[in-house]
């Protein structure tokens, strides 16, 4: 499905990296507006984030610049976009003082750290766990941009909260059994 859209960008010289920055700068800018109180335009922007984010490893694959430093840049900057994201939620939910919605916000960010972690801990010890766990990167900024769109972000949060970290018991069980 985004094959056309990879050619276009390979023949526009763009590299990989390039389009992981660009996600990264969109994540940061989506974070400040949810903080502003700009839930719309906060969605558009995230969701451009996360397709240029879905476009950086396709776009290294089908140009064969897939790289481990690229693969490293691309969490790195996943991992600090999404947390641009969350303090823009924060920041919102301090200013509004739910206070509830803020403790789920913070067991949905820690579940999407240490699925990350356990992904990473994992590979020390040689397995890959990067399809194992139902709630994905793609999967939670869907979630965000619902939840900033319908004005219904403390569902959204209760929705990430548990998700993250029910799929990061998957990833922690799939390595059990392996390990």
């Amino acid at each position: 499905m985004l094959r056309p859209l990879v050619r276009l960008l390979m023949r526009a010289g763009i590299t990989p990296n390039q389009l992981t920055l660009a996600a990264l700068a969109l994540g940061v800018a989506a974070g400040v507006l949810i903080a502003l109180a700009l839930p719309v335009t906060a969605a558009l922007v995230l969701l451009l984030s996360g397709l240029l984010d879905a476009l950086d490893g396709e776009l290294a694959r089908q140009s064969g610049a897939a790289t481990p430093f690229g693969a490293f840049l691309d969490s790195i900057a996943d991992h600090y976009g999404d947390l641009a994201v969350y303090l823009g939620i924060a920041w919102l939910l301090l200013d509004s003082g739910d206070l509830l919605t803020l403790l789920l916000l913070l067991v949905a960010m820690f579940g999407s750290l240490i699925g990350s972690q356990i992904r990473s801990r994992a590979g020390m010890l040689g397995l890959d766990t990067k399809d194992i766990g139902f709630f994905t990167r793609a999967e939670r900024i869907l979630v965000f941009v619902l939840g900033l769109l319908t004005g219904l972000l403390s569902p959204a949060v209760a929705i990430l909260a548990l998700a993250h970290n029910l799929s990061a018991l998957q990833r922690l069980a799939y390595v059990i059994r392996r390990a």
